[in-house]
């Protein structure tokens, strides 16, 4: 069977041979055969950095290439990279390198190395463990927009305000979260999060949505901690579990259980269970 790195391998190969064309997700992926849901995931666990990034910082690396190694001109360098003007290909040079395509060209001693963040990442302490689960009923409401606070959104006060008027909350009630989008990649005000309560019935005349969280094998992460933090440790679970280890996951959606209560819990101490569906 391949590996999750055999695959991405050629996902590169064909980024590097395509760079002049729209490169299309749905494509990429697959090449990857990973379903597009989780291919951001996977492949910046891969790459260390998003895939949009990566794509931008291989354009313009190409293009230096092109620069110091070839008569090509400048206006036909951008073209063969996948820029549409050549304006569009100076300023994403010049953030890049600091200088121009035209002083690059004049200075052949200049470095291609760009400059490397000294931010220090952090590395979560996780519990791992794994999981056969029974799907799971759940009152829903989404909304589009970063989540920052879990408590303090409209989209967990209509839903618990509800919850509590239904008289659908009891000890044995959960707290869900699904985060569709990948923060890193898709714009703020565009992702799509859904805070899930559990349910025992189906309800009647709900204006939110009652859905199933799949059930099946769960790769699961207990993490400790603030929730801005949740994006990195997600990051980390990819890099350090998932392709590492060789997992592959189920095409079903990732999601978190809360599993204290934010009101009356300090930051540092809370507890968020990560559950990655695997085959």
């Amino acid at each position: 069977m391949e590996t999750y790195y055999q695959r991405f391998n050629e996902v590169l190969k064909y980024i590097h041979f395509h760079l002049d064309e729209k490169l299309d997700l749905d494509k990429l992926a697959s090449i990857a055969f990973v379903s597009k849901h989780h291919f951001h995931r996977l492949i910046k666990a891969y790459l260390g950095e998003p895939l949009g990034v990566y794509i931008s910082r291989i354009k313009v690396e190409t293009g230096a290439k092109l620069l110091k190694y070839s008569n090509t001109t400048i206006l036909e360098i951008a073209y063969k990279i996948g820029y549409e003007t050549p304006t569009s290909f100076n300023k994403s040079f010049k953030k890049q390198f600091g200088v121009t395509p035209t002083q690059f060209r004049k200075n052949p001693n200049h470095s291609f190395e760009t400059i490397k963040s000294n931010t220090k990442k952090i590395i979560f302490d996780l519990t791992q463990q794994t999981k056969t689960i029974q799907p799971i009923l759940v009152l829903s409401n989404q909304s589009k927009g970063l989540i920052d606070l879990i408590d303090k959104t409209e989209v967990w006060e209509d839903l618990m305000k509800f919850a509590k008027q239904k008289h659908l909350l009891n000890s044995q009630s959960n707290l869900y979260g699904i985060t569709w989008d990948d923060p890193s990649i898709t714009s703020k005000q565009y992702i799509r999060y859904d805070a899930c309560i559990s349910i025992e019935q189906e309800i009647k005349h709900s204006r939110f949505v009652i859905k199933k969280i799949a059930g099946g094998k769960y790769m699961c992460f207990t993490y400790k901690g603030d929730y801005k933090y949740l994006g990195d440790v997600y990051d980390q679970i990819f890099r350090e579990y998932i392709l590492s280890k060789k997992v592959f996951l189920r095409e079903e959606v990732l999601f978190d259980q809360y599993l204290n209560d934010k009101n009356t819990t300090e930051n540092d101490e809370l507890l968020t269970m990560i559950y990655i569906p695997i085959q």
